[in-house]
């Protein structure tokens, strides 16, 4: 009895430590979005920010 308590405790040790803290898994700047030849990122101060998006993508015509 006492094994399976300590197998139980010890699964859920693991998963627990498993979880994610954030919902996109990263929180560096090398995850942030990148310009592309088709939408251009500005990345906002967060002094000058409208809300909790950190950038904005607008679109590039030709």
């Amino acid at each position: 009895m006492k094994i399976r308590l300590a197998l139980l405790a010890v699964a859920s040790l693991l998963l627990s430590a498993c979880a994610a803290s954030n919902d996109n898994g990263c929180d560096k700047a090398t995850c942030r979005p990148l310009s592309n030849p088709h939408s251009l990122t500005i990345w906002w101060p967060s002094d000058i920010r409208n809300g909790v998006q950190d950038y904005s993508q607008i679109p590039v015509g030709r």
